[in-house]
């Protein structure tokens, strides 16, 4: 993972950044940790917040390969476009949580259809180019695979079909040693597996002169497709011949993972699950033969091996979670998942299911990128596919998220959105995941269709110390009163906002002068707050009321450091016999009816000689702060917090980044409307942050356009 070190000296403090820097915990390799108390780790004074919220930075730029990617092209955002979804190293052990699958009533064949069926088997030709038939393949458990409803899914990111839920229980398979219900596996269905094997699988010379003959064509793939217990010859499919030996590995894998082999002492369970993984990561063309491989394998399984087939499902399930398959492949198997899925005697319904769920996300987020952990190759091959992972929310407080080989950004962001007594998923668009690594200046959050593991498992191999902090990003949703907000979400919001008000940030100074009395008295009630906030009861006294007030507020000449402390005294009582959580909830009310609530706050730099030619004959950068909220974009004077000028969301049309020759980062952005145009130049490194907020906001507000409308 490439990363590129940004300078400090021009990141501000924001809401997100000034979470990530009031985390006061080093950063640090960690080891499984129990779930901390939502106010355990948050209960550092105000007084010991104000010593250290004034140095905080902009948490590092993640530089995953989505972001790098654009660093070197032009970007344009039209809001007529409906743009961007919602949009350890605490790594913890798996979890040991195993669930038995459903396991059905195994109703067996009658004696008429069971004798038809060997009759048929025995009618069948068997000689193929991928080994000779097992002696042992006798009667016994019958696979998935026949008729059943099945579906088309549209192998693209931003597919709408599924619900990309992987937060599926965990499987202990159990193999149970029952026959299937359906009458033949083998049935030639629009999108059976035999059906696709005539059409695609490979076949012997001898075979080829004899094409015509469709029953004896059809008897010879009936056979490959059906669970067999010894090696391939020759892979299944049309393989380049370089591919050969690694198809043939692959299935020699499936074999010995599923007990249809004798355990080889070099070649290990785990080995063998990785082995699969890593051809598959590495050779496109192979996932299509696994696939085919695995379909075959729990198709009319009769394996001695009691798990054979349940192995078998299990490896499938885990495959499915990596990776995807081809357009080709997809409608057949679909029809094979859902026919076991969708058949609750079938022992095996319950990993079908899981496969199901775990290749509509591959196919709705793209699957894997990285290869797995051995580790993580070790947990899924045993069942164990949660892993305790540790996500950290602003103040400190941990929340411990079972993440499996399936579980995207978007995942962790609803359950802990549910755990702040957020459920609308409108709103929980307004969150976001970062990572933060150690020596970055600058972060980006990670996409919502990110899996969480292929972003920890690559900074653990490189070594680098990082931690996954959960924020809110974009405050277009007024604050929760109605019905009571949970206490973790007033945590949380609380600690994103209070490092800003300490820095000032929040605060405007018009001409410089003196805030406003409503601000003087609202400033001083924040104090008793604050200082009530840290579970203290006595009176302020003036050596800790120099920390509860925001730091431009100490420098004005109008109000001496006697009079802010008669201020505060003052508004102790009304504070004093409230509880933390209520003040902090206070403490929010009271800032949510401020201008700049809820801003991101970044340093730019802006050429304004576009706009005053006559006073400004030559370009002169100036530098400003720009700010984000749901008003829109606002330029802010660096002292004042004066806003300079401000364009509604409505009247940004796009935004651009571009990478100048010597290295430096702008964001354009057109504003104006259809009869006048003009485009705003900035320099920032956080342009991506910026017009992904933009983009964030925009979306937001036409879907509550459309809401209102309807």
């Amino acid at each position: 993972m490439e990363r590129k070190t940004q300078s400090k000296g021009s990141t501000i403090s924001s809401g997100v950044r000034a979470a990530a820097a009031t985390l006061n915990v080093p950063l640090e390799r960690l080891e499984t940790s129990n779930v901390n108390s939502p106010g355990s780790p948050n209960q550092m004074s105000p007084t010991d917040k104000g010593h250290h919220m004034h140095h905080m930075g902009h948490p590092g730029h993640h530089g995953h390969h989505h972001h790098q990617q654009l660093l070197d092209e032009f970007e344009d955002m039209h809001i007529d476009h409906g743009l961007q979804e919602s949009s350890p190293p605490p790594m913890g052990g798996y979890g040991n949580d195993r669930v038995h699958s459903g396991m059905g009533g195994g109703m067996k064949h009658g004696v008429n259809g069971q004798q038809q069926q060997q009759q048929q088997q025995q009618q069948q030709q068997h000689h193929s180019p991928y080994g000779e038939r097992s002696p042992g393949d006798g009667p016994g458990r019958v696979g998935s695979g026949g008729a059943g409803g099945g579906g088309m899914i549209v192998n693209h990111k931003n597919s709408p079909m599924g619900n990309g839920n992987g937060n599926y229980s965990d499987m202990h398979i159990v193999g149970h040693h029952e026959n299937d219900s359906s009458p033949t596996q083998t049935s030639l269905t629009k999108h059976s597996l035999l059906q696709f094997a005539m059409q695609h699988f490979r076949t012997d010379d001898e075979f080829k002169s004899n094409r015509s003959d469709k029953r004896a064509m059809r008897n010879q793939h009936a056979d490959l497709v059906k669970w067999q217990g010894y090696p391939l010859r020759a892979p299944l499919l049309r393989l380049p011949a370089d591919l050969t030996p690694l198809a043939l590995e692959c299935f020699d894998c499936v074999l010995r993972y599923c007990g249809d082999l004798a355990v080889d002492p070099e070649l290990s369970e785990v080995k063998c699950v990785y082995t699969v993984l890593m051809h598959c990561h590495k050779h496109l063309a192979l996932r299509d033969e696994v696939y085919c491989q695995l379909m075959k394998q729990t198709t009319a399984n009769r394996s001695a091996c009691p798990d054979s087939a349940q192995r078998a499902w299990r490896l499938l399930s885990i495959l499915a979670a990596y990776f995807g398959c081809s357009d080709a492949l997809r409608p057949y198997l679909i029809e094979h998942l859902t026919s076991a899925a969708s058949d609750r005697r079938r022992p095996c319904h319950g990993t079908a299911a899981v496969c199901l769920t775990n290749l509509r996300k591959t196919a709705r987020c793209g699957g894997r990128k990285n290869v797995p952990s051995v580790e993580e190759v070790t947990a899924v091959s045993a069942g164990r596919s949660a892993r305790r992972q540790i996500y950290r929310l602003p103040g400190g407080a941990e929340r411990i998220v079972n993440t499996r080989c399936s579980t995207v950004v978007g995942d962790v962001i609803a359950e802990l959105c549910s755990l702040l007594g957020i459920e609308s998923p409108a709103e929980q668009q307004e969150f976001s995941l970062y990572c933060i690594v150690q020596g970055d200046a600058f972060t980006m959050p990670l996409a919502a269709d990110e899996y969480i593991l292929d972003v920890t498992t690559e900074l653990l191999k490189s070594g680098q110390p990082f931690y996954l902090i959960f924020c809110r990003s974009v405050w277009h949703f007024a604050l929760k009163r109605d019905p009571a907000p949970t206490p973790l979400y007033i945590e949380v919001l609380f600690n994103q906002v209070a490092p800003d008000y300490l820095e000032g940030l929040l605060l405007e100074l018009p001409n410089g002068g003196a805030p406003s009395p409503d601000y003087v008295r609202d400033m001083a009630r924040i104090a008793a707050i604050l200082h009530r906030a840290a579970d203290l009861n006595h009176l302020p006294a003036m050596k800790e009321i120099k920390f509860l007030l925001p730091k431009p507020a100490l420098s004005l000449r109008e109000l001496r450091p006697a009079q802010w402390v008669a201020l505060v005294q003052s508004a102790w009582p009304s504070v004093a016999g409230l509880s933390p959580i209520q003040v902090k909830a206070q403490f929010l009310n009271v800032l949510s009816s401020w201008p700049l609530f809820g801003s991101s706050f970044f340093a730019v730099k802006r050429v304004w000689a576009d706009e005053n030619p006559m006073e400004e004959p030559s370009p002169m950068w100036r530098e400003l702060i720009l700010a984000l909220n749901r008003r829109g974009v606002l330029f802010l004077d660096p002292n004042t917090h004066e806003t300079m000028q401000h364009w509604p969301f409505n009247e940004v049309i796009s935004t651009r980044k571009v990478r100048s020759e010597d290295g430096a980062l702008f964001l354009d952005m057109k504003v104006g409307n259809l009869l006048q145009q003009r485009v705003i130049r900035v320099q920032t490194e956080q342009a991506h942050e910026i017009s992904r907020l933009v983009r964030q906001y925009i979306t937001m507000a036409q879907a509550q356009q459309r809401d209102r409308r309807e």
